[in-house]
């Protein structure tokens, strides 16, 4: 599809107050996702459209959350049919500079750094298929200049009061755009060691959705006969229910070597005395445990490959460990979507806007346009024996055509989303694997960037 009818897709639906601020987002979707940039002046080069564009992102009944919540629905639509997706939640930063404070900015990084900006905490979408669907939920928040609070008070904070919560509402955002949208779909979150806390594992009482969380704390676990028990120890001792070959690539730094790993893969049902802090009140919470660790495969001076995922997904079998172990897996998309949003295509940090709120507006949008490219940066990887159109428009394949100089096509050629891809690629670039592997964000947003004149030329044809 072309970008605007995906930004009709996306955004259509945005809950503004007035239909005539849907249609100028809808048009600024666009827009950003032919050329994707962090600047607003660099994605509108027309006096007109930009000084629409300004006006859009400083109208103070203009807000993130209504664009969140029309992109949650847009991504839950495209859920539709599946029995479950993935999906990965997870928080990052956005460094913009605020020296005088005008902007309204908090802390980010360390203290050290006196770095400014904004916390944002995001849930996307992925099929069972693994293919990206979009953005579920979205919340942005700011951090005190002054710094963290002592640690000793830290358990003495009401959840609303900590960060933790903004876990919960992204979760409760994905939920009830799923909910209007694909209601037979079941969400099943997948998050890192940084959501191990009470009021996250807890939220699996009711079994509607499920939850996959990489464990940080060896929790003691409640048991039958009262004795101390806790999570490591008891997974270590749990039956054995196989074992699988990981292929392991080489890390940058040289800490990690590449190799088969071959990996041990328990599981067993426990029940964690969770505490509610801070009345101390026990919560007991009944899970899953999965614990994957290398078995006889590291190399010597290397810390061996482990995870200890906690699940309200049943194990009763090998299959069972590995499917919650996949959906673990894809929780690395939404590492993919913060480059692709941050540095990779967006440069989201790049903004010159000069107030919270209006940056907040800004980067909701781009947020959506960042999808897109991780969207079609997968299907060019994973699927490209697809028909180039899934994503593309037959002007928008004709220009790639013409403006990448190909000898091997000529207009009309019906592609694959590969060679599509592949053709992009090239006007932003791209030389082809030697220079490093597939074409990534880069690279493709440039090339969106330059067939876009082209193909607006063909369409008018």
């Amino acid at each position: 599809m072309d970008e605007t009818t995906w930004s009709r897709q996306e955004f259509g639906e945005a809950k503004l107050g007035d239909q005539r601020r849907t249609h100028r987002l809808v048009a600024m979707g666009a827009r950003a996702a032919a050329e994707p940039a962090g600047n607003i002046t660099a994605v509108f080069s027309h006096d007109a459209e930009r000084e629409a564009a300004f006006r859009f992102v400083e109208n103070e009944v203009v807000n993130g959350q209504a664009i969140t919540a029309a992109a949650g629905r847009a991504a839950a639509t495209r859920a539709q049919g599946e029995a479950f997706v993935f999906v990965p939640v997870d928080g990052s930063s956005l460094n913009v500079p605020d020296r005088d404070g005008r902007k309204r900015l908090g802390r980010v990084g360390t203290r050290k750094s006196n770095a400014q900006g904004l916390q944002v905490m995001t849930a996307i979408a992925i099929s069972p298929n693994e293919t990206p669907l979009g953005i579920l939920g979205q919340q942005y928040w700011t951090r005190s200049r002054q710094g963290p609070r002592k640690k000793d008070s830290r358990h003495r904070r009401r959840v609303e009061d900590k960060e933790t919560v903004h876990w919960l509402n992204v979760m409760q955002q994905a939920k009830e755009a799923m909910s209007a949208r694909s209601p037979a779909t079941r969400v099943w979150f997948q998050m890192d060691r940084g959501a191990d806390a009470w009021p996250v594992l807890s939220t699996v009482a009711n079994g509607e959705h499920w939850l996959t969380v990489r464990a940080a704390w060896d929790r003691r676990l409640v048991t039958s006969d009262e004795s101390q028990r806790y999570l490591w120890e008891t997974l270590q001792q749990a039956t054995l229910h196989g074992t699988y070959r990981l292929e392991v690539a080489a890390s940058g730094d040289g800490k990690r070597t590449a190799r088969t790993a071959i990996m041990a893969v328990r599981a067993a049902e426990v029940t964690l005395d969770l505490i509610c802090k801070p009345s101390e009140r026990h919560l007991p919470t009944t899970l899953w445990a999965v614990w994957v660790c290398e078995n006889g495969s590291c190399p010597e001076g290397e810390p061996a490959i482990e995870w200890m995922l906690l699940t309200n997904y049943p194990i009763h079998s090998l299959a069972d460990a590995q499917l919650v172990i996949r959906g673990y897996v894809q929780r690395w998309r939404i590492e993919q979507f913060h480059r692709t949003w941050k540095s990779g295509a967006c440069h989201v940090e790049d903004t010159q806007l000069e107030d919270r709120d209006h940056i907040i507006t800004w980067a909701t949008l781009l947020a959506s346009v960042a999808m897109r490219i991780v969207r079609l940066t997968y299907l060019s990887r994973h699927r490209p024996d697809e028909p180039a159109t899934v994503e593309l428009t037959r002007h928008e394949v004709d220009a790639a055509i013409l403006v990448s100089e190909s000898k091997q096509f000529r207009r009309g050629d019906i592609l694959t989303i590969s060679q599509a891809v592949a053709l992009i690629a090239r006007c932003g670039g791209y030389v082809g694997k030697s220079s490093g592997g597939p074409p990534g964000a880069i690279v493709l947003a440039r090339g969106l960037a330059k067939i876009q004149t082209v193909a607006k030329v063909l369409e008018k044809l």
